[in-house]
């Protein structure tokens, strides 16, 4: 059932994907673009930093825009620290802030921070600044999505490795790091996970 998950990209994502792979390879070929063929996997270590601030910025401008909308709507603000008896601690980024599983009333729909956003009519303003939010982060998240890729396709220009290998490499460690979703594990909490993630991660380390 894994195999079937990860082997049929038949979907519209999928498809997307590959064309922003074919597009980085016309770049990098003879007669492509001369700025990106002089790239090197060191001159491209600025702009991952780079993209993955300005994808935090976005995330923090939509979070901004979505607590006006609560406030216009009578609603409390998101509360973005965990509760006290959450103490899952992870061995590399201190206390854990997937805050909102441990909430009873967590809806993942419910916003970008997990807070109820109530459905009464915006003010034109509110809305032009809530949708255009949402798409500066889409531009940003797309910035930052083109990174790995790029330097993906340049590895296979320079035989060190292939953007192929990229995602296998990632597919493989969320596969092996999720065993309670594609292995027969039980993990009914967030705290379950975290645990079951750091005792994987050390084996991983010690080559077992």
């Amino acid at each position: 059932m894994t195999d079937k998950i990860l082997l049929e990209p038949d979907d519209n994502a999928g498809r997307a994907f590959a064309r922003l792979a074919g597009i980085m390879r016309r770049l990098l070929t003879p007669g492509g673009c001369p700025w990106d063929r002089e790239q090197t996997l060191a001159s491209l270590r600025q702009y991952v930093t780079e993209e993955a601030a300005e994808v935090v910025a976005a995330i923090d401008r939509l979070l901004t825009v979505e607590a006006r909308i609560r406030a216009h709507r009578g609603l409390p603000p998101a509360e973005p620290s965990p509760p006290g008896d959450f103490s899952t601690e992870h061995a590399d980024k201190g206390r854990a802030h997937a805050h909102h599983p441990a909430h009873e009333t967590f809806d993942q729909a419910a916003s970008a921070s997990g807070a109820p956003l109530g459905e009464s009519e915006l003010p034109d303003e509110l809305t032009a600044q809530w949708e255009s939010a949402r798409r500066e982060l889409t531009v940003e998240l797309g910035d930052l999505l083109l990174q790995p890729v790029f330097q993906g396709v340049l590895g296979e220009e320079l035989s060190y490795f292939s953007l192929e290998d990229v995602l296998d490499a990632i597919c493989e460690k969320l596969i092996r790091r999720h065993p309670h979703v594609f292995g027969g594990a039980d993990a009914p909490s967030a705290e379950d996970v975290l645990d079951k993630w750091e005792a994987i991660k050390r084996k991983e380390k010690k080559g077992g």
